[in-house]
């Protein structure tokens, strides 16, 4: 085994770990919790908290065949999936890219992944990962033109937080005609009907008539409303 193999076998296991943390980004965050208390993960469904040897990278998942050891609900599969695609990605970018330009992509990937699969959930982008992510960008510009095709740091600044801006506009467009096209459901009810919602965990069960659904399907976001146009109400 050459030292290549070792340094190779490192981003794997390193990417597989960053994964694992990015999990815990990807549930906490959009339900504002923090992402370091409790420290150790626990399970969505009864909330124990997973011992480290229960928690690790990949192995655990395939060993407990995806299920909470403690109450025995399913642990989705989504949770191996990040921690898997992390690691290939860590392996690739160590194999193609010499490691000073290897730990910023790093970066960069992992930053894409929670933002993705955060974004596939809930359909927002917390600003931890976008603000985040334009602070560090415009870091690594500086410390490593060479990033930006240039020796020059104040040219790789400008280059940075040119595409930045580009990219904060094209979100905002994205974003605003998602809103216009997907982001209002309208019920109409021809009769008095009832509506409630109840909480349960980090959610609740909004009910509309006979038609049951989850509280976060409609409320994702802060600014989300509940717009109500009654003759009356009682």
């Amino acid at each position: 085994m050459t030292s290549e193999h070792i340094f190779e076998g490192f981003a794997f296991v390193l990417g597989a770990c960053v994964g694992s943390f990015l999990n815990v980004c990807i549930y906490r965050l959009p339900l504002n919790l923090s992402v370091n208390q409790p420290r150790r993960s626990f399970c969505p469904s009864c909330k124990t908290q997973i011992p480290w040897h229960q928690n690790l990278p990949l192995v655990s998942w395939i060993v407990l065949r995806g299920r909470c050891r403690s109450c025995r609900a399913p642990i989705a599969f989504r949770y191996f999936a990040v921690e898997l695609l992390t690691a290939l990605f860590f392996l690739v970018i160590w194999k193609v890219f010499p490691w000073q330009i290897a730990l910023p992509y790093w970066l960069v990937i992992a930053l894409v992944i929670a933002a993705t699969f955060i974004d596939f959930e809930h359909f927002i982008i917390p600003d931890e990962i976008t603000v985040g992510g334009t602070i560090a960008g415009l870091a690594a510009s500086i410390a490593l033109p060479q990033l930006m095709n240039t020796d020059r740091r104040w040219v790789a600044l400008l280059i940075s937080a040119g595409s930045a801006a580009l990219g904060y506009v094209l979100l905002w467009l994205v974003l605003e005609g998602g809103k216009l096209l997907f982001g209002k459901k309208r019920i109409r009810l021809e009769k008095a009907t009832a509506f409630a919602w109840k909480r349960h965990g980090d959610d609740a069960d909004f009910v509309v008539g006979d038609e049951k659904s989850l509280w976060s399907d409609f409320f994702a976001r802060e600014k989300d409303q509940l717009l109500l146009r009654c003759s009356s109400v009682r």
